[in-house]
């Protein structure tokens, strides 16, 4: 079979590109080693499908950090408003929420898929499921792919395979050894928006315990960051959408054990310091016969108001009236400053997103076409770049699908 462009991977990435080359006037083939189209966004957003965030193309560079400068070109060709446009004209409304999360009105992954399928399917992309690759070749001016029953031969080749993480929606690292194959450096995979892992034991035994807004706040080498959002405490660390936008700083300092990252958590970040400790005084003074943890109950959970307490005075129950002037200062450094040592990210097959990928160095920004092997080119997670939570990193899969897509016909 011959096309204009053939695309590895039926994720959002080669998904949409797929439908920007049927749109232009090519021919495309897609070839899909799963069963059916898109398993992974299936599960983003806890299903829900968190399609993009809110806000301008310098919004977005600023929220990628290290890799906004990389993806500035691919946003400004097709911008979140130009992707909730996308999918408002195909019948899909969607809905923006307080924090900037845009997701279907439907509140449905699945309705997400089905219009990208099934606008494939009206544009003519054929998509070949469940494909095994035997090699890939370029030869002359064209890509030649062995199948294990076909071959195709193909003008430019587009590798949108996603990265390492979810392993369960076939997520299994193919484009990385399709990217060496033409002379592409691989960035180390790691594990981006995950769990913690912590040393702190006595916070492990909260596991269960979630607060739903707190300030993280550390440095990774020279750079200081500042996460926020809600935090669960499990039985080895924390998790959350504040975790999993702090793991994405401290990915690459782990696993050292002999080093952990340390970062402090604003356990209560809508009350200054001084007030704090003022009010906690006033409540003493008047309330001198109640136990602390459930006097403070108003501020937080009362379980981990008594591990608070348990640090402060081990082994003792505090009341109110016997609280001294340094466990009270202590107590409030704790609330507005908890110190944390983090000593390993979770599995990188519960990551959410994979850090590390094809080399951007080696990729033209201005196309994502490869560098090294003209009519190659990358989309999606494949490449190391990645965002926070709240809908970059889908944003990343259509913004460079779409550009690879135009530059590779």
């Amino acid at each position: 079979m011959k096309c204009d462009v053939c695309i590895i991977g039926a994720g959002p990435a080669g998904l949409f590109a797929g439908i920007i080359v049927a749109k232009r006037g090519g021919k495309v083939i897609i070839l899909e080693h799963n069963a059916a189209a898109c398993q992974k966004l299936l599960h983003t957003g806890g299903g829900r499908c968190n399609l993009t965030h809110s806000g301008s193309v310098n919004d977005f560079v600023r929220a990628f950090g290290p890799f906004g400068r990389f993806l500035k070109h691919s946003l400004y060709e097709f911008s979140a408003d130009d992707l909730i446009d996308y999918f408002n004209q195909m019948g899909l409304p969607t809905v923006v929420q307080e924090d900037g999360c845009v997701f279907p009105e439907s509140q449905r992954a699945g309705d997400v898929a089905n219009i990208m399928i099934n606008h494939a399917r009206q544009s003519d992309v054929q998509i070949i499921y469940n494909t095994q690759i035997q090699s890939i070749k370029k030869e002359s001016e064209n890509f030649n792919l062995d199948l294990l029953n076909n071959q195709i031969q193909s003008k430019s080749l587009i590798v949108a395979t996603g990265g390492v993480s979810w392993p369960f929606t076939g997520s299994t690292g193919d484009g990385y050894k399709y990217a060496k194959n033409f002379g592409h450096s691989i960035v180390t995979p790691k594990a981006a928006l995950v769990s913690l892992r912590i040393e702190e034991k006595w916070l492990c035994n909260l596991s269960g315990v979630g607060l739903e807004n707190v300030v993280i706040k550390g440095r990774a080498g020279k750079n200081k960051f500042n996460c926020s959002g809600p935090l669960m405490f499990t039985s080895k660390g924390i998790s959350g959408p504040v975790t999993l936008d702090l793991s994405r700083y401290v990915t690459d300092l782990l696993p050292d054990y002999n080093n952990p990252a340390k970062v402090v958590i604003d356990l209560l970040p809508d009350h200054e310091i001084s007030d704090l400790e003022y009010n906690i005084m006033d409540m003493c003074q008047k309330h001198p016969k109640k136990e602390l943890a459930s006097l403070l109950a108003k501020y937080l959970p009362r379980s981990l108001l008594f591990s608070i307490c348990g640090q402060i005075s081990p082994g003792e129950s505090i009341f109110a009236g016997i609280l001294k002037k340094d466990q009270r200062k202590q107590l409030t450094s704790m609330l507005k400053q908890l110190p944390i040592s983090i000593v390993a990210t979770d599995s990188i097959d519960g990551a959410t997103v994979t850090r590390g990928g094809v080399s951007t160095k080696e990729i033209n920004p201005q196309s994502m076409e490869s560098n090294l092997c003209p009519g190659l080119f990358f989309a999606g997670e494949v490449m190391n770049v990645d965002g926070p939570c709240g809908g970059y990193n889908l944003q990343i899969a259509f913004s460079t699908g779409n550009l690879a897509a135009v530059n590779a016909l």
